[in-house]
């Protein structure tokens, strides 16, 4: 004999046996089951809405979103064995380690992509992002000025004949003359900004980091007597990012090369115009001969007069400041050289960026004051354009064989809000934060997953106390079952 009503509020399995015990209300049972799906919804959604914020399903590059309690910031994912994702630069000028970005504090963003070179195309040489930096010092040309052998950021270029590789740090084994503008130069030039095509693949390994706000690459390459060994280790706590760069000289032959960090800077897609500004540090700006504040050694051939845009100061202190007073069209660049051989100053590299949205970066090397030769200050240059603020304090490295040095950018995130909106996925909710174009798609598919979720459990919740009412009261009786 079998109780239906008993078989239809749980099932026992289909097997003879003596005697079974039922419990007082499966009814309840259900019951409870449908306030624990409820739960489970409830938990997922929130799950979601965390993570929704750090991984966009629209994201078509490898990366890796390091967060703080009140910050996040994006690092690219540079190539390596064994990963099928797709990098965000591949070109042949920035370090690939250094694609550090999409930074996110409070509910205003810096850093970001959208005013930058686009479309992206990531073999372009100029398409990187946030604080891309390079080995050189962005001319062209296989050496750049100053006393000795200063080499642009290329080991045997000059030795190298058309078609043979040479080494770029920190991008890998290049072949010489396989660049477009090389084509149509007779000079043999090494062409700083022109896409150049790769001996053999590079390739990053990423390092085991002690926690999840932390990641670090390394990369080597060699080719006869020359060799590097670069590690980068980017790190986020509180509103400070830190990104240290250990250089080795691998080869048998000395390194001596510039370096520098780009820092592709807008605040909230904002074009370059009013309420930008820089404060230079350089409490110890040597005086010019000439008595200019600064050069502009592009002007009337490549680039605009920086006074047409800017207004540059310098106050008692020696401190220099640059406030921008009128918005940079499509089309127009800008240079000035702070710093040359003329000059002189006891300075850690620091600047202090500022953005309309009200969001600042402090940024210093302390090693640049900690160390007494290596490495140190070269170049204090300021570039712009409309997608770009660009503060480049230029270091200059000298490396013999078996040496190693290190260098660590301090990056200091300020708001006048203090970022009072707490966790940076709490600034979602944030109607601003919802026009932002990279974040409307993902964040709108999230809210029609989080709907359904919630109508899904509130309609299983409803079904399942209308089905516990329908059901009568069990016995608690021994039933038979056959």
């Amino acid at each position: 004999r079998t109780n239906t009503t008993a078989e239809t509020c749980c099932p026992l399995p289909r097997k003879r046996v003596h005697r079974h015990k039922i419990p007082k209300r499966c009814g309840q049972q259900l019951h409870n089951i449908s306030k624990m799906g409820i739960a489970m919804y409830f938990h997922v959604g929130i799950v979601l809405l965390f993570v929704a914020h750090n991984v966009s399903a629209s994201e078509p590059y490898g990366n890796v979103t390091l967060q703080s309690p009140i910050m996040s910031a994006r690092v690219f994912l540079p190539f390596q064995d064994g990963s099928g994702d797709s990098q965000y630069y591949v070109g042949s000028r920035f370090e690939h380690g250094s694609m550090i970005g999409d930074v996110v504090f409070g509910h205003k963003t810096m850093y970001g992509r959208d005013m930058w070179r686009t479309p992206h195309d990531a073999s372009w040489p100029e398409s990187g992002v946030g604080l891309a930096s390079e080995f050189g010092c962005g001319d062209d040309g296989p050496t750049c000025e100053g006393k000795g052998d200063i080499t642009n950021g290329v080991l045997g270029y000059k030795s190298a004949k058309n078609g043979e590789p040479f080494l770029k740090i920190g991008v890998g084994a290049l072949v010489k003359g396989s660049c477009p503008d090389c084509l149509t130069d007779p000079t043999d030039n090494y062409k700083f900004n022109s896409p150049y095509k790769f001996y053999r693949q590079p390739k990053w390994t990423t390092l085991r980091s002690p926690s999840s706000n932390e990641v670090s690459f390394v990369h080597e390459e060699s080719l006869g007597d020359l060799g590097y060994r670069i590690q980068k280790t980017i790190r986020l706590e509180g509103d400070m990012m830190t990104v240290r760069t250990i250089l080795s000289n691998s080869g048998k032959k000395q390194i001596s090369t510039p370096w520098y960090s780009h820092h592709f800077f807008t605040g909230d897609n904002d074009p370059v115009g009013p309420g930008y500004g820089i404060d230079l540090g350089l409490s110890e700006y040597g005086v010019r001969a000439s008595g200019t504040l600064f050069n502009q050694p592009g002007m009337g051939i490549w680039a605009e007069d920086l006074n047409t845009y800017a207004n540059v100061t310098k106050a008692r202190d020696g401190s220099i400041s640059m406030k921008m007073t009128k918005t940079i069209p499509e089309g127009v660049r800008l240079k000035a050289e702070f710093l040359d051989e003329q000059t002189h100053t006891w300075t850690d590299g620091s600047f202090t960026l500022h953005a309309p949205n009200g969001l600042s970066v402090e940024e210093r090397i302390p090693e640049l004051q900690s160390q007494n030769r290596n490495p140190f200050i070269y170049k204090y240059n300021v570039y712009a354009e409309r997608g770009t603020l660009s503060p480049e304090p230029m270091l200059l490295l000298y490396l013999q064989p078996a040496e190693t040095t290190v260098w660590t950018q301090h990056l200091k995130f300020t708001s006048p809000v203090d970022a009072k909106f707490g966790a940076p996925y709490l600034s979602m909710f944030l109607p601003s934060d919802w026009q932002i174009t990279s974040f409307m798609y993902w964040r709108s598919a999230l809210a029609v997953a989080l709907c359904s979720a919630a109508f899904a459990g509130f309609y299983s919740m409803f079904i399942s106390v209308t089905r516990v009412h329908a059901y009568s009261p069990i016995p608690e009786v021994a039933v038979d079952v056959v």
